[in-house]
């Protein structure tokens, strides 16, 4: 009987010292992360809003036309389209008219972003509708980028005809 009753004190002692230790870890990653003090409660995610149709301001970058990048067989193929990109007219008037300016100033980069992505795409990434929305996705992302603005919310192409090359 006295082996198992010191058997139980040291499993004792060694559930006490195991306890102590996880609530001592415990108060220093308190202590090293500031306690409660920076902790917020979780907030939802933004919603973005849905720009309808009459919500766009649209601004022309004109007709241009694209040498295609060579496809399979060589080919020089090209892309004759018109480019309107929609701007997100349901912010302050202010803020809409100052990127108005900014981006009409800028309409010679965004048709050189326009290009850029054009010429490295193929007849064959060109030609279908999923082909066009893919690129239209790709040139709003660009030009987002290079006027820093999420404003541009949408790229159409009222004319497009991809012409494949001899």
């Amino acid at each position: 009987m006295d082996k198992s009753k010191m058997m139980m004190a040291v499993i004792i002692a060694l559930l006490l010292l195991l306890l102590g230790t996880v609530v001592g870890v415990g108060l220093y990653l308190v202590r090293v992360s500031g306690g409660d003090s920076n902790w917020t409660e979780p907030q939802d995610p933004a919603v973005i809003p849905v720009v309808r149709p009459g919500d766009l301001r649209t601004v022309s970058l004109g007709s241009l036309t694209a040498n295609l990048a060579l496809g399979p067989n060589n080919r020089s193929d090209n892309l004759v389209l018109e480019v309107n990109v929609g701007l997100n007219a349901t912010v302050p008037t202010s803020e809409l008219e100052d990127f108005y300016d900014i981006f009409n100033r800028g309409i010679p980069i965004a048709r050189s972003e326009v290009l850029d992505v054009l010429v490295h795409r193929t007849y064959d990434q060109v030609r279908t509708g999923e082909g066009r929305a893919e690129t239209a996705e790709i040139i709003k992302y660009r030009l987002q980028e290079a006027f820093d603005s999420n404003l541009i919310v949408t790229i159409s192409f009222p004319q497009w005809n991809a012409v494949r090359g001899r």
